[in-house]
């Protein structure tokens, strides 16, 4: 299993579906090793609904994610992870763990199937790490050739030529 993070969310309307970009951490993408990232399309109010939890956003009444996360929550039921475990091209499966402890102090975990708009939008109101399984990341996901601090280096490199190119006629 790969952990990482929601590196974005592109809201869309109408017919057009929003997109979820999962991003593998730095720390698992190795030393020199491109970073990868999956993207998993869903409809635009579960992408507002994972937005939602993100921002940690309160409307005057909860959505369905947040009730049942305080449902969770006040049976004593944490979201332990959340899996991103399958794709059957272009559907995506996932699991969501929890984990219930007993009075002897042992703890037992109890997977449910969900879609992954809704494993997301739980994994972000309980703060819980996300993993997605090696072989969908290896079928679905997309290498990024340049780091972050490349990407950084070579915009201001790019300014830097632009702004030389400049008179004060241009203004």
């Amino acid at each position: 299993m790969i952990r990482v993070d929601i590196e974005t969310i592109i809201m869309a309307s109408g017919p057009v579906p929003s997109l979820i970009v999962l991003r593998e951490r730095a720390a698992g993408a190795g030393l020199g090793a491109p970073q990868r990232s999956l993207s998993i399309q869903t409809g635009s109010f579960e992408a507002a609904a994972i937005s939602r939890g993100i921002d940690h956003g309160q409307g005057s009444r909860p959505i369905t994610h947040d009730l049942f996360f305080d449902t969770l929550t006040k049976l004593g039921v944490k979201v332990e992870r959340v899996e991103v475990n399958r794709v059957d091209a272009p559907v995506f499966y996932a699991r969501v763990v929890l984990a219930t402890s007993a009075s002897d102090g042992t703890t037992s975990e109890t997977i449910v199937d969900a879609r992954p708009s809704d494993a997301l939008a739980l994994a972000v109101r309980a703060n819980a790490p996300i993993y997605v399984e090696d072989d969908v990341m290896n079928r679905a996901g997309t290498l990024s050739l340049r780091t972050e601090r490349e990407s950084t280096e070579d915009e201001l490199e790019q300014f830097d030529q632009f702004v030389q190119t400049l008179s004060p006629d241009d203004f």
